[in-house]
Order: C-alpha cells, then structure tokens, then sequence
C-alpha cells in the first residue's frame, strides 16, 4: 500500500510501515490531486480540503484524517466511489480541556476571573464539548449546555435553548463543528443578533470552528468594550489579523488540541482502522508516548491557594506564550497563511495535564488539584 500522508502528523512511519510499501509525506494545505496519482491511501488533517477536486482520476481507496471534526470532507463523495473513510472522533478532547483550564488559569492571574464562580455556558457537547462539562463539573463550575443535535437523540435532557444559555452565562465555550446545511447549520451561528445577547462583560471562548463566529460582529461587540475574546481558531483562518490580534485577550494558531498525546491517539486511532480494513492485525503497544516531567509544587508556590493551582496549570502550558508567538509572526498588519501553518509545524511539545506529576503538594492543594486531572 502506498500512502501519502500530512507532514505534521506523527508517528505516521512507526504506525503504518509494517503495511506500507511507501510512505511519502505532503504538505496538507497544498496537496494536489498530482501528489495522489500514485497513492492507495491519504491520511490528512483539518487542513486539508478531500473532495472530488482532489481525488478524481486517483487511486485512493482509503482516506483518514487525524481530527474530531469532518467539515473538510467530502463524505457524499467518498461513499458514492466506496473510498473507506474514518477519522479519529475524540482524540484530542482532553488536549483541548487542558488547554481551556491554561486559558482560565492565565485569565485569572492576569484579569481576575473568577471563573470557577461563574456561569460557564457550553456550546457543542459533542466528543470535545462533552468531556469539557465533565471536567469543569469535577471542578463544581456551574453549567448550562446546548447541543440541539443530541437534545433530539436524547442523550442530553440538561439541554437549554442558545438564546437561554447566552443571557445567562457569564463565559460561553463553543466547541461545535462548523456546518453550512441542515436545521442546526452553524455557520456564523454568533452573528450581531446572537451576539447582543451576551451580557456586558461576558467572555466568549472559540476552541471550535472559526466560522462559527461572524467576524465583523465579533470585533464591533469587543470594540464596544461589552464582550471579551479568546480565540484558537479564526473567521478567516488561516490569515489573522493584527487588529484581530489586538482585540482578543488570548490567541493561539488552532493548537488547543495539539498535545503530544492528542496527537498520537489521533495517528493510532487512523492506524488501527486501517489495519482492521485490509485484514491485519494491529498491536496498540508498538508504539507508546514517552513520559512526561515532574513538576515540584513548591516552585510555584503562593498564599493564595487558587493562584498557586493557576501557576501550576501554566507550568503544563502558558496560552501567553502562543499569543505572543501569533504577534510575533506579524508582517505588514497579518499573520499570513504561511506563518500561521509554520507556528503550527514547528509547534513545541506539549503535554497533557494527566500526564503529569505533581510532586511535595500539600494535602489541601492535593486535593483541589486531582479534578484537574493533575497525578498528585
């Protein structure tokens, strides 16, 4: 089997060699149907669009892509030439908790929010959504959810209509996948009326989709001083803009769900697919992910019990550090869509909260940092 695979996804050679007999990687925002002419298999990631344009006339006859989501692909497609699909649902949930607990632990050091006695409204509770709740319900935040989808399948009665959830909370999370069709279409779902809403103040976090938001209605309400904004993802990504830049309170080029262990499940979950489709058997432990460090409590240390776990949280991870990695790759008023595809490439390792060790921890703090998900 020959495979072409993204050139930033991991573990590709370790996982797929002893069933390929070449392994070519590509760039994935450029990829053209030429790369695939002589591939059986295409193994991508969220950036790559796999539609007719990219796979007629090839000979692919397997597609997988290392991501929760699906927007970037064409599955009408797939299904009417029989390609095999599969994807990786849920790979990289906990990476992107993690990275919304270093968004709240740096919010309360630098802007005071208190976030765990707010209302915490959660947009999307789907495989990253979901786990989201879970983890901020260990932590006793108070929660509303909206997943209409799943509130008809009736695997969520807590569900609360958005308009309710928006007057209501004091932090909103979108965690949906962006969709253009059907009664529940997400496409610019917070334009200026959804927006307006919000209460003065209010915090609105996007580690979804970029176009789920509609950009200029963002930045008027933020312009306005009623509204506040983390971002992760973009209106137009992959081009930021400086002004985008200035108005939020936090930024990162699309990585909240870029640990190093997100990212292995989600090759593994592919390999093992893969595998299973051409009748092999697949060994889970061929591969593994390396430890994680030790970090000493005492290093971090603080009179305050709640400032001491937020500078332990941004000893994992600093969201303030990706920020000022999207300000420096400004040039003449943007982040091109080359610059923000190389912060992403050369992204540094980034690992998990419940990969890591809390050492010499005090029985209070010990206590308040295992719902975290910190090994204490």
């Amino acid at each position: 089997m020959r495979i072409i695979a993204d050139e930033n996804m991991p573990n590709v050679e370790e996982w797929f060699a002893p069933v390929a007999s070449s392994i070519v990687r590509k760039p994935g925002r450029s990829l053209t149907a030429d790369d695939l002419s002589q591939a059986d298999a295409l193994l991508v990631r969220s950036v790559t669009q796999v539609n007719q344009a990219l796979l007629e006339n090839t000979l692919i006859r397997f597609v997988g892509s290392a991501t929760i989501g699906t927007d970037h692909i064409d599955l009408a497609y797939l299904n009417s030439k029989s390609i095999q699909f599969h994807h990786a649902p849920g790979c990289n949930a906990q990476s992107v908790c993690d990275w919304l607990l270093s968004v709240f632990a740096r919010l309360y050091l630098d802007r005071q929010l208190d976030w765990q006695h707010k209302t915490i409204g959660i947009v999307g509770v789907g495989n990253v959504g979901g786990k989201v709740a879970e983890r901020l319900q260990r932590l006793g935040c108070k929660l509303l959810l909206c997943d209409p989808i799943r509130y008809q399948k009736g695997s969520l009665p807590e569900h609360v209509e958005l308009q309710e959830l928006l007057q209501q909370s004091d932090i909103v999370c979108l965690h949906t996948p962006h969709t253009t069709k059907g009664d529940h279409a997400t496409h610019h779902l917070f334009n200026q009326q959804q927006l307006n809403l919000l209460r003065p103040g209010c915090w609105i976090i996007n580690a979804g989709r970029g176009p789920v938001i509609e950009g200029p209605a963002l930045a008027q309400k933020i312009d306005s001083g009623e509204l506040n904004a983390v971002l992760d993802v973009w209106p137009q990504e992959p081009v930021v803009t400086e002004q985008q830049l200035q108005q939020v309170a936090l930024a990162s080029p699309h990585v909240a769900g870029y640990s190093l262990e997100g990212k292995f499940e989600g090759t593994r979950m592919l390999a093992k697919a893969f595998y299973q489709w051409l009748g092999e058997t697949f060994v889970s432990e061929q591969v593994s992910v390396p430890k994680a460090g030790v970090v000493n409590a005492l290093q971090h240390q603080h009179a305050d019990i709640d400032t001491w776990i937020s500078r332990l949280v941004l000893a994992v991870y600093d969201p303030a550090e990706d920020t000022q990695a999207l300000k420096q790759a400004l040039n003449q008023g943007v982040v091109s869509a080359q610059a923000f595809d190389a912060l992403r490439k050369n992204y540094p390792t980034r690992r998990e909260i419940a990969s890591v060790v809390i050492e010499q921890a005090p029985a209070e703090l010990a206590q308040r940092l295992r719902p975290f998900g910190f090994s204490v």
